[in-house]
């Protein structure tokens, strides 16, 4: 019984250092390290992820980023709001979602993820304006700028963001590779009549596909597409927005 009770004292000390004295001097240290500036940042890091290949786009923006990022430069990384960095981060249209992190001891990290450019406009004062998923406008830009992605041409698109949504969505259904696809496509345009009409790259045709079944009426031009070059036609108009057929319109006929 004696020995034990001298075991138990040592036991209660080694707990005592272990959970009162260690982290009470842990945090003295951290404390005095923090009043000392030793955690105040000096560098924040902006890095792009998965800008599905619009990196020369967007490099500019994120420099900007940057340089308003300066502003919780000095400050503690422990005591920084994060909440006033993601008001700076969600003020930025061009931004889908975002992660900030800590990198001790002194470095904020943020990571951007941007909103894919589905569409350009060009609009009446000669600036393109990228469109993303929901047919919203990013802020304007001049044609050095502008991302390599179809054109939208007419002014029925200025004000309507519903139907630009309704181009973006009308694009997404045409292959990405092929005779027909997103990659032989220049201009998309738009009219009550006719719904969607695209202009192909290479030889100008007007590919009219309507708003419906896009994907099998982009089969169906590919096709006709192929044919033509086969046989070296000169189409001016393809109307695949019919019902089971589609109709060509050569350059020197009716």
């Amino acid at each position: 019984m004696n020995s034990e009770v001298p075991n138990l004292k040592k036991l209660i000390l080694k707990l005592f250092v272990a959970f009162i004295v260690l982290p009470s001097v842990v945090a003295g240290s951290m404390y005095w390290l923090n009043e000392h500036g030793f955690f105040n940042i000096n560098q924040v890091e902006v890095l792009l992820v998965d800008s599905q290949g619009q990196v020369n786009f967007y490099s500019p923006m994120a420099d900007r980023l940057e340089k308003q990022m300066l502003q919780f430069k000095g400050q503690s990384l422990w005591h920084v709001k994060l909440s006033e960095v993601v008001a700076t981060l969600d003020s930025q249209n061009w931004i889908e979602t975002h992660t900030i992190s800590r990198s001790w001891p002194s470095v904020l990290q943020i990571k951007i993820k941007p909103h894919a450019v589905k569409l350009v406009y060009l609009g009446k004062n000669g600036k393109y304006m990228p469109i993303i998923a929901d047919g919203s406008f990013l802020d304007s830009v001049d044609s050095k700028q502008a991302p390599d992605v179809t054109l939208l041409e007419g002014d029925v698109f200025a004000n309507k963001k519903e139907l630009r949504q309704k181009a973006v969505k009308v694009l997404k259904e045409i292959p990405a590779e092929g005779s027909f696809s997103k990659k032989t496509i220049s201009e998309i345009r738009y009219d009550s009549k006719d719904g969607f009409s695209m202009t192909l790259m290479a030889t100008g045709i007007q590919v009219k596909i309507g708003e419906e079944q896009v994907a099998l009426k982009s089969a169906r031009v590919a096709q006709v597409v192929d044919y033509l070059q086969t046989r070296q036609f000169d189409a001016r108009v393809i109307d695949a927005n019919l019902s089971k057929k589609v109709l060509v319109r050569l350059r020197n006929g009716p």
